[in-house]
């Protein structure tokens, strides 16, 4: 028996969602982004959903409330 997939996120633009399925994946959680939107037309309308199996989902939820922005070191230029 399957374990049913649930939404863990809903995105209103592909590239955050993408970003939330590279930063899973690269953790090893199964996910899917199911697309809602009609972004041919430029529209969002119901959103982008990444689902993930209900038994991976506390474990996805973990890994995308990491903030790493404090590790992030930035070449400024004066």
């Amino acid at each position: 028996m399957t374990m049913p997939w649930v939404t863990l996120a809903v995105f209103d633009t592909r590239h955050l969602a993408e970003i939330a399925r590279g930063r899973l994946r690269a953790e090893g959680v199964s996910c899917v982004l199911v697309d809602h939107s009609l972004l041919a037309l430029g529209l969002v309308t119901d959103g982008i959903e990444l689902q993930t199996p209900e038994s991976e989902l506390a474990r996805a939820r973990q890994i995308l409330a990491q903030d790493f922005s404090g590790e992030l070191e930035l070449d400024v230029e004066p």
